[in-house]
Order: structure tokens, then sequence, then C-alpha cells
């Protein structure tokens, strides 16, 4: 097989696949700084998806441009089909919920334990009983390969490794469809990274995630 004939067979494996993110002609700059020109991109369920470049390049911007962290000077964006900008309150808090977010360092807050930062999401979003976030709380933790004690420690009690899988347990406290992950690798040794590597494999498995 060519390599043309092979770059088709792709395309054609994506036609009738759900795209989760779409992204149209998103130009982001600073100051007089273009780090995002005319982008386009699609992102297709159950794909998982990694962008590879020099600091600066732009990888962390896309992902906080989507998450209308940051804002852009063109284009559109759509997460699940819908389009934020155009979107209800009631449409923008639904889709909220469906996203996960581990930026870059954990970001946990360090005044909460691994297991008070895993509920943060569940108390602003959901309305549940402290006993049942307990118990969801320590089936996340579980999920991403930390021991039960981990959910009382603090995270200046953990180690780089164990922080990544915290701040992992907090992104899918909501059970979401889609899940960004920036640089979560970044830090941890070969053996680490190989292993959060697979990690991510197995939940997006037994998940469904993107």
């Amino acid at each position: 097989m060519d390599q043309g004939q092979a770059v088709e067979d792709r395309k054609d494996s994506k036609t009738d696949r759900e795209v989760v993110l779409s992204v149209e002609g998103v130009t982001v700059g600073f100051g007089d700084k273009l780090v995002l020109d005319n982008l386009d991109l699609d992102v297709y369920r159950g794909e998982i998806l990694g962008f590879i470049g020099p600091s600066g390049a732009g990888k962390s911007v896309l992902m906080r441009t989507v998450l209308r962290l940051l804002p852009r000077q063109g284009g559109s964006i759509k997460i699940l089909g819908t389009d934020y900008d155009k979107a209800s309150d009631e449409e923008r808090m639904a889709l909220d919920t469906r996203l996960g977010v581990l930026f870059q360092q954990g970001a946990l807050f360090s005044g909460l334990t691994v297991k008070e930062n895993i509920q943060l999401p569940m108390r602003e979003y959901l309305d549940l009983p402290q006993k049942l976030m307990d118990e969801l709380a320590a089936l996340k933790i579980e999920m991403v390969g930390l021991k039960p004690d981990a959910g009382d420690k603090f995270p200046s009690e953990l180690s780089g490794g164990m922080i990544k899988r915290a701040a992992l347990a907090r992104a899918l406290a909501l059970d979401p469809d889609l899940v960004f992950l920036d640089e979560p690798t970044s830090g941890l040794d070969p053996i680490g990274a190989a292993e959060f590597d697979m990690l991510i494999a197995r939940l997006r498995d037994s998940m469904g995630l993107t």
C-alpha cells in the first residue's frame, strides 16, 4: 500500500466517527506576536491526540483557548456539538460538566486534601450528600492507581507522580466525555511517564474518554 492510499484509508476510517471537538480558523495572538494562525482541528470520540513542539509553539495556548481561558481573535470552536459562544447559560453549564482538565503541574489546592480537591467539581456543579461524594472520591482515587490513604494527604505530602494522578482524579470527578491534559508527564522519569501514558489509555478504554 502506498502512502497516499494509507492517508485515504485513515480519512475513510473517520468518516462515520463523531467529532467531539471542532476548531475552525482559530487565531490567537499576544500583542504583535501571532501564536495560532487560522488553525483547523477535528478530534474524534475515543481518540487520544497529542501535540509535540518546542516551548512557545502554542500547545498550551491552544488548550486554554478551547477552554475559553484565553481570548481568540478569530475562528469558532464547537465542543461536543455545541458552540459555546452561542449557547445559553444552561447549555454552557451542562457542557462544563462534560469536560475534565489536568493543568500543568497539577494545580491542586495546597490547603485541601486530595479527597477535597477531587470533590471541588462535585460541589460546584452537583448537589450530593457528603457520604456519596466521599465514595465517589474514593472511586476516582482507585481508578488513577493511588492507594486509599492518599485521599487524606495534602499535595505537599505527595510525590510528583502522585500529584499527577491526584490531579487526574479531580479531572475525572464528573465522569467527563472529553479530558484535556497539559503536559501530563512533564517532570516524571521515563518509567513514570510510560505508566501514566498506559493509565490514560486504560481510562480511555474503560470510560469511553476522548
